[in-house]
């Protein structure tokens, strides 16, 4: 099983877009199932490493506020893959206005007092040391995902932890979420653009929304306790303006 999927539905004129749970977990099941290289990590031991790299990377609050005693011992913490925050963010691509929300690693100093102001959000991520272009090319493709992940949340800096084949962490690479493409036109092998990943984003968002691909159902995002719980509210709600007819309809007659 390889790709993605996605679940689609309407709901009073917006379109509710989400990735398929079900899809993602079997792929990752039949990914990790796969026998590794001879001498190769494994998935969930290189999945262990990006945690790891994330708890040696934070601290639970701010560095005058936070313990000597818990940033010297970052190293033997446990990994924890639970915490996170969350942006939320007001977009547009194209014709289409978009509500996203997404899980973001850290903040790079802390939240502003006013609400409309940037937040500097920071993704981190791992990635194999470069020794030939090979690699090179592989981490070429890595920085699309990247960069659309933070693109779309408005996180504006990505931070790269370089690691050696037995999971060593060797260099670290700060980079700017908006450079990501144009350092990859003029210095990499070209293997993707920005501008047609966002134009064919567009068009795709304009397909779904004049395509109409269900009569009736959810998509399969409304849970059905979701939607029982809203068709009763809806009935009541009918219950209550119908008696308020009816309420009226009898003051208008004991009036006349």
């Amino acid at each position: 099983m390889s790709g993605f999927e996605m679940n689609a539905t309407r709901l009073q004129d917006s379109i509710f877009i989400e990735e398929n749970h079900d899809h993602k977990l079997e792929s990752r099941r039949q990914q990790h199932a796969q026998p590794s290289r001879p001498g190769a990590p494994s998935q969930d031991l290189m999945s262990f490493w990006g945690y790891k790299f994330e708890t040696l990377s934070l601290i639970p609050d701010q560095w005058d506020t936070t313990s000597r005693e818990i940033i010297e011992n970052r190293e033997n913490m446990a990994v924890n893959n639970y915490a996170q925050y969350c942006s939320v963010i007001k977009t547009g691509i194209g014709k289409a206005k978009m509500l996203i929300g997404g899980e973001v690693d850290a903040l790079w100093d802390c939240k502003p007092e006013n609400r409309n102001d940037a937040i500097n959000w920071v993704e981190l991520k791992t990635s194999a040391a470069i020794a030939n272009d090979k690699d090179m090319l592989k981490y070429e493709r890595k920085l699309l995902k990247f960069w659309i992940q933070s693109f779309l949340l408005g996180v504006p800096r990505i931070i790269v932890g370089f690691r050696s084949q037995n999971g060593i962490l060797q260099s670290i690479e700060e980079l700017e979420t908006k450079n990501i493409p144009g350092v990859v036109k003029r210095q990499g092998k070209g293997t993707w653009d920005g501008n047609l990943c966002i134009n064919f984003t567009a068009a795709f968002l304009d397909f779904i929304e004049v395509f109409k691909n269900e009569e009736s159902g959810y998509g399969d995002i409304l849970s059905p306790d979701f939607v029982e719980w809203r068709n009763g509210r809806d009935a009541n709600e009918a219950d209550v303006i119908a008696a308020k007819a009816r309420l009226m309809d009898s003051i208008n007659q004991e009036t006349h």
